[in-house]
């Protein structure tokens, strides 16, 4: 995305959740996802930052583009980590910004009202919504919202909203994708 849309004044601060989060296929830095990265120290933060890689520099969690969203959605604070989805958009909602909504802190995040509200707004304005939650050195499974809680949304419908959104996330944590690993420079 375009840095010039970054919400001004909004900065990561302690957050380091893409530091544990995200997967990194850089020649500078090969990182799996749910683990750590070697840069990240407990009491500094990242070791490296001034000479961080290009994809470090480069990446920003959709929280810093979302002027809506207060300080308590950042993902460390939340425990959501909303990120760009690339893949897996249904038909009809090509060409719009697609977003993840991950689950990085406790499960129950998903019963907020604030989370659901916030949710809710993007469906119901037509982005394509996806719930996951990450197992650490494995592919995340989203799964796509729109078609099964709209209608609940609609109808004010909070305990099936829960009930569907608690089976989303326990869907995303059973088909998480095979192991990852680093070989010979690559992550497989």
């Amino acid at each position: 995305m375009d840095n010039t849309l970054l919400v001004e004044g909004r900065e990561c601060g302690k957050c380091e959740a893409c530091c544990v989060e995200l997967t990194i296929q850089d020649p500078e830095l090969l990182k799996l996802p749910g683990v750590k990265c070697q840069h990240l120290s407990k009491k500094h933060g990242c070791t490296v930052y001034e000479n961080r890689p290009k994809t470090c520099r480069d990446y920003y969690c959709m929280w810093r583009f979302m002027p809506n969203l207060d300080e308590n959605w950042r993902p460390d604070l939340k425990g959501i980590m909303i990120r760009r989805a690339y893949n897996g958009i249904p038909k009809g909602y090509e060409g719009k910004i697609a977003l993840n909504f991950e689950v990085i802190g406790k499960k129950s995040v998903i019963h907020d009202m604030d989370f659901i509200e916030v949710l809710g707004g993007f469906i119901v304005n037509g982005f394509p919504c996806f719930l996951s939650i990450g197992k650490p050195r494995r592919q995340t499974s989203l799964v796509f919202l729109n078609n099964k809680i709209l209608h609940l949304i609609q109808n004010r419908n909070l305990d099936g909203l829960k009930a569907t959104l608690t089976d989303a996330l326990k869907h995303s944590a059973k088909n998480v994708g095979k192991k990852m690993y680093i070989e010979d420079g690559e992550i497989i």
